[in-house]
């Protein structure tokens, strides 16, 4: 295979495009078709994959709208009309007071001819002006200014209007009673009617340098086209095939990066957030605050100025709180959001310095030590050390590939190794100079831009964090069904004031305002606040910070906690535990295992080598940077690398070994779809080229010669499992090639044929104080479940032993059949099969609890689901084995359906499953943490147990207060009706 370097891609030609930009029929095909390609197979798409994006949707409208100066005259005049009422609301009361300037003495209503009657009936009929102005303004505030357009078509406007049906999700809703579901649906209806069933956003429309409208909507351009005369979003598509990726190695043009960047927008996500006054206003011109205002008006009118001052107080107070808490938060989001700096990026076929807000897909960037990561990429040619710490939490950097340059397919999963990922930082890079073919050459670390802005991984989480799905909790909906009962008790005081106060309309003004007030109090908010504002503060000196405070009221009722297995449970990495070599005998023509060790010293010589080679560890500043079970199998070796390698890496024995020094020839990395990866090494003390195959022991027992699998294979591995160990499985042969040979062998051809030569085991030991965590959330009536990604016997075995499955249970393990494709049932501990599971989740101990628990694989998990037979099972299932991130959601949200659910994670591949859960807690202070409610710097389990207990302590403060204002309330309106009933009697 001929050499492939950068220079030759670019002397191959750099541009996507062979035409200029400008040429109309490229432009719109681009626009108007599915795609535009060229020779390398890259075009325009439009759309996104994002559904949210597709303005077209049912739940989508759109609308154009004009300035008229007549119109915002009149938008103007309506809102400094409502401010001059105000004051002469006010001017009203201060009158009643006799405050007035140039009063007289012991004289009040001045305004009304000194007759307070007429005061106060004025006083009402402004009042009651200025509150249907207010509500007005109110309900339609995000369509008012529209109101006073001139509506037109979406590509003639100065503004486009986008309205996107509301599709709240009520959790917790099948648990409503009838009463609560009607009027759950009246409230529907009433919304309906005042079209607060729709989020409205007015958009300004902008030109491009090449005069192509567009505008911005949730952080995502709309270019609009002339063609279908429609507003998307563009995407483009750089290819499936490796080599078709690294072929695009000779960067953009300047006017094929221009017209990309009008397509798509800046590289930059502007998180817009207000100054400390115009948070203020935001919390003020809330429904909830304007009643309060409302209430408050009247309180410092009637004679009841004393307790309207304690409650503007508190209302002010806890106006304060929610105000600092959002604004913190929204800080935080912008300084994670918001990323600007300088890089060398290739354009027209040399390099140059430009802003990271400039980079747009296809662009070849420089990746440089220390650099932060702007956009999502691939790494087409060297090697790079990154810390995605801030994205998944995990500490360790990891090691980055370069992409093969052959024609195998690319995936977003399969090639995880070889891309960067927006907002992470590059430790150390490494050009690869020279190559066999495999590999793209170069003397810089090229990366190959693949997704930008909100398109990338970063910019999609931000996006979901400014623009969340609305959520009501069931507790939202019951307390419409109290106010509805308060409402109508208001109702009954009116109907008694009018009969006792016949022919003084006044007076039964006044009391109805008293009984309205007193029973739907202003400051029954703040009530209900004042627990979360405690709950979060003392969370807050415990390290576990709350950025949605509701959250903690519904902490407090949470009865299902899940936990994810690695870092949460347990420690971050594994720990090498020992090895169990496999040794072929001639006379019986098979092989068997030898007896289980922990020296790795005293086995074979093939193991030892395959343990200190069949990696992808590398060596940064004397730290070992890698993947952390690598690393760990490394350091048990007591092998070292050398700074000088001769190929890939040279790795030197100890000096006390009389193995030789080892060159590394050919490394396949690890790719999850073959569970393996492999090496060539060279035997420096006769030139002998060694192939090591390691990976899952099911993968490795398929790979190797049958011959070489001793007998108990499988049982041996699933014992090892059992106890909780992480079981990697080593195959070996001897190449009979050259070196030359070797560069041109593929890896299937290198890899066949291979011995089984030995087992290597690891164990990810318990935190010290999780199973005391889980005995005090047991103790509180919280089931444990546990939702992982590793291996059922090690889960299972990891539940046993933090208490989360009692040691007198039986553990029945379902799981799919490879070859029949069937739901089997075992008993994790007799190894024996289970036909029916049924009469044994029907026995129960002393306590009352099955003496059976259920544990399933991710496999069985889907197969029960499709065939809806997960649910009945949900609450008898402890373990949740080899869940993929979106299993671990599933699994969420159907616990979800059965009680309130809370999931604890370190925020790395279970961020998802946190933001999905009624109550989620990261345990990692990572930026991808931040879409979960709950956080926590300490990395234990016990934050679950603080948290729980401090939102059951603020919850049970909240409801007191509510109880005390709504009983404070009431009394004092029946005893209001009791005097007046005596006094009308009398």
């Amino acid at each position: 295979m001929p050499k492939t370097d950068a220079a030759s891609v670019r002397s191959g030609g750099s541009s996507a495009y062979n035409a200029p930009a400008a040429k109309s029929g490229q432009i719109v095909a681009a626009v108007s078709g599915s795609s535009t390609s060229d020779e390398k197979g890259e075009g325009f798409n439009r759309g996104t994959s994002d559904d949210s994006n597709d303005l077209n949707s049912d739940d989508i409208r759109i609308s154009g709208y004009r300035n008229n100066i007549f119109g915002t005259l009149m938008t103007w005049y309506l809102l400094v009309l409502s401010a001059l009422w105000l004051c002469f609301l006010f001017v009203l009361s201060a009158d009643y007071y006799g405050s007035l300037p140039n009063t007289p003495k012991d004289k009040t209503s001045i305004l009304s001819y000194y007759d307070s009657t007429l005061g106060t009936q004025a006083f009402i009929g402004m009042w009651c002006f200025f509150v249907f102005l207010v509500v007005t303004v109110t309900a339609v505030r995000f369509r008012l200014r529209n109101f006073f357009r001139i509506k037109t078509l979406p590509q003639n406007g100065q503004f486009v209007c986008v309205e996107q049906k509301i599709h709240k999700a009520v959790m917790l809703a099948g648990h409503n009673n009838f009463l609560v579901k009607h009027v759950q649906m009246a409230a529907d209806r009433i919304k309906h009617m005042l079209g607060w069933d729709w989020n409205v956003t007015t958009c300004p429309v902008h030109l491009t340098g090449s005069n192509r409208k567009y505008f911005t909507y949730q952080c995502t351009r709309f270019v609009f086209s002339s063609d279908d005369e429609q507003f998307a979003p563009f995407s483009f598509d750089l290819g499936s095939q490796n080599n078709s990726l690294v072929a695009k190695a000779g960067g953009l043009t300047t006017e094929e990066a221009t017209l990309r960047a009008e397509l798509i927008g800046p590289n930059f996500i502007e998180v817009q957030i207000p100054s400390w006054f115009g948070a203020f206003v935001r919390e003020v011109s809330s429904f909830v605050f304007l009643y309060q205002s409302l209430a408050l008006i009247v309180f410092m009118f009637d004679a009841y100025y004393k307790v309207g001052l304690v409650d503007l107080a508190v209302v002010l107070l806890a106006v304060a709180f929610s105000m600092v808490v959002k604004k913190l938060s929204e800080e935080r989001l912008k300084r994670m959001a918001e990323q600007s700096d300088q890089l060398m990026a290739l354009r027209d076929g040399s390099w140059v310095e430009v802003s990271s807000r400039d980079l747009v897909p296809g662009d070849v960037i420089r990746v440089t030590t220390g650099m932060q990561m702007s956009c999502d990429g691939i790494l087409i040619s060297g090697n790079a050390v990154m810390n995605e710490s801030s994205l998944t939490g995990e500490a360790l950097p990891i090691r980055k590939f370069p992409l093969r340059n052959d024609d195998s397919g690319f995936s977003k999963e399969a090639n995880k190794n070889n891309q960067l990922f927006a907002g992470t930082i590059v430790s150390q890079v490494q050009p690869v100079t020279s190559s066999n073919g495999d590999y793209l050459t170069d003397d810089h670390v090229l990366c190959l831009v693949n997704h930008t802005g909100t398109a990338s991984d970063k910019g999609k989480l931000v996006r979901k964090i400014l623009f969340p799905q609305p959520i009501s909790f069931v507790f939202d909906e019951q307390l419409k069904v109290v106010f509805t009962i308060l409402g109508i008790y208001v109702l009954f005081c009116l109907a008694m004031a009018i009969y006792f106060y016949q022919g003084s309309p006044t007076a039964t003004w006044l009391y109805f305002q008293f009984v309205c007030f007193q029973a739907l109090s202003p400051i029954l908010p703040a009530g209900i606040l004042a627990g979360q504002s405690m709950a979060v503060f003392r969370l807050k000196r415990r390290q576990i910070y709350c950025v949605d405070p509701r959250r903690v009221m519904i902490a407090a009722k949470c009865r299902i906690m899940n936990f994810d297995k690695t870092g949460t449970l347990t420690n971050e990495g594994l720990e090498f535990y020992g090895v169990q070599r496999s040794r072929f005998v001639e006379e019986k023509d098979a092989a068997e295992f030898e007896q289980f060790t922990g020296d790795l010293g005293s086995c074979d010589e093939l193991l030892q080598i395959g343990v200190a080679s069949c990696h992808a560890v590398t060596d940064l500043g004397d730290q070992l940077i890698g993947n952390p079970v690598d690393i760990e199998q490394f350091k048990a070796s007591k092998w070292t690398l050398d700074k000088e390698p001769k190929f890939l890496d040279k790795i030197v024995p100890p000096q006390d070994s009389a193995l030789s020094v080892l060159h590394v020839a050919r490394r396949f990395e690890f790719v999850h779809a073959r569970a393996s990866m492999s090496v060539v090494v060279q035997d420096e003390r006769d030139g002998q080229l060694h192939v090591f195959v390691k990976g899952s022991f099911e993968r490795i027992k398929a790979l190797s010669n049958a011959r070489t699998i001793p007998a108990g294979y499988d049982a041996a591995c699933n014992q090892l499992a059992r106890e909780g160990g992480y079981v990697l499985a080593f195959a070996h042969k001897i190449l009979d090639a050259t070196l030359d040979q070797l560069r041109t062998m593929e890896q299937d051809d290198i890899e066949v044929g291979c011995d089984f030569i030995g087992l290597l085991v690891f164990k990810n030991m318990l935190k010290p104080d999780t199973a005391q965590a889980i005995s005090e959330l047991k103790g509180g009536s919280i089931r444990t479940v546990m939702v992982t990604g590793d291996t059922a016997l090690t889960g299972i075995f990891i539940a046993r032993q933090c208490g989360m499955v009692p040691p007198e249970n039986t553990v029945v393990l379902g799981d799919i059949d490879k070859k029949t494709g069937r739901l089997i049932w075992t008993d994790v501990d007799s190894d024996e099969p289970v036909a029916d599971i049924e009469p044994l989740l029907d026995t129960r101990g002393p306590d009352g609890f099955p003496l059976t628990e259920l544990a399933v694989t991710g496999a069985a998990f889907n197969y029960l689901d499709e065939a809806g037979q997960m649910a009945p099972l949900l609450l008898n299932t402890r373990v949740f084995a080899r869940m993929k991130p979106q299993d671990k959601v599933r699994c969420t949200q159907m616990t979800m359906e059965r009680g309130i659910t809370g999931m604890c994670g370190d925020g790395g591949n279970d961020t998802a499953a946190l933001r999905a859960a009624h109550v989620g807690i990261a345990l990692s202070d990572a930026e991808a943490a931040i879409v979960s409610p709950f956080s926590s710097s300490n990395r234990s389990v016990m934050s679950c147990v603080e948290l729980l207990i401090q939102s059951r302590a603020g919850l049970a403060t909240s409801f007191a207060n509510y109880r005390a204002l709504i009983l404070y309330g009431t009394t004092m309106t029946m005893h209001k009706i009791i005097t007046f009933w005596f006094s009308n009697s009398l």
